[in-house]
């Protein structure tokens, strides 16, 4: 079983990495790529921050929403959906949060079917509906233990297990987020940037169990230091420290769903040594 990392971690990425692509079909295999990615790294959070059309911010967050959800549970929660259409075609992301049947692991997700002042009827993917002895809401997604034969409601972020992302919207732009969210340690990804071999040391100081750890990624059109440049903004003075994931590339430019794969791969290495 896959437990978490010691610290949080939050990608960041444009919406208008959907906007290079005409394809319905091919849009939705790059979104389900991303949530392997991100699943794969053990990613907490990931941010959309809008430079394109909203219609994207919107296709991609309900996408990545509907691929973190365990299967069984997509029906109560999710309703017929044109940007889910081809959602069929992704691979499951088979994270401990996605047990099958006759998973033996002693948390679910469930969906509240039923409930009184007294117990409640939930649907962990079991066969049957379970008893939880506690009242709660009705129609709500609930995390459940299970406690010998009782299944009891606990917090996600008590679970040592990688436990799913959590997707985040700003229509705002990049730079707004950053403003309202407190990170102890910004990660921005530039071909500008240091090279990866000259600071992995300093990245690897600041990877501390319990830190806020966020990565930035520009768009397929736009670098960092362009998406800043057009709000009169300095991208330095939003990240702790600017790098060159792959120095001496061999192609002119890397799509941002590549430098993603790239990113978070190093980040997980300098995370072991």
């Amino acid at each position: 079983m896959s437990l978490k990392k010691s610290y949080n971690l939050t990608v960041c990425i444009p919406s208008s990495i959907v906007s290079i692509i005409d394809s319905p079909i091919e849009r939705t295999i790059l979104i389900g790529q991303i949530a392997r990615t991100i699943s794969i790294y053990k990613v907490n959070k990931i941010v959309i921050y809008m430079d394109s059309e909203k219609k994207d911010v919107l296709f991609i967050k309900e996408l990545l929403e509907y691929l973190e959800t365990p299967q069984y549970l997509r029906k109560y929660l999710f309703p017929i959906s044109k940007n889910l259409r081809y959602a069929g075609y992704l691979p499951p992301l088979r994270t401990p949060h996605h047990p099958t049947i006759d998973s033996d692991i002693e948390y679910r997700e469930g969906f509240v079917l039923e409930s009184n002042d007294k117990e409640s009827v939930v649907d962990i993917g079991f066969k049957e509906p379970i008893i939880c002895p506690y009242p709660l809401m009705r129609n709500r997604r609930v995390t459940l233990k299970r406690e010998k034969n009782t299944w009891i409601p606990v917090r996600k972020e008590d679970i040592p297990y990688y436990w799913g992302y959590e997707v985040v919207v700003d229509f705002k732009g990049l730079h707004h987020h950053l403003d309202n969210y407190n990170y102890d340690y910004v990660i921005a990804t530039s071909r500008l940037g240091k090279p990866i071999n000259m600071v992995f040391k300093e990245i690897k100081e600041n990877l501390k169990p319990g830190k806020n750890i966020a990565i930035l990624f520009g768009s397929p059109r736009e670098g960092l230091y362009d998406i800043f440049l057009k709000y009169s903004l300095n991208l330095e003075d939003y990240c702790d420290i600017i790098v060159n994931m792959v120095p001496n590339q061999g192609t002119q430019t890397i799509r941002t769903e590549e430098a993603l794969i790239i990113s978070l791969a190093i980040l997980s290495f300098i995370d072991t040594i």
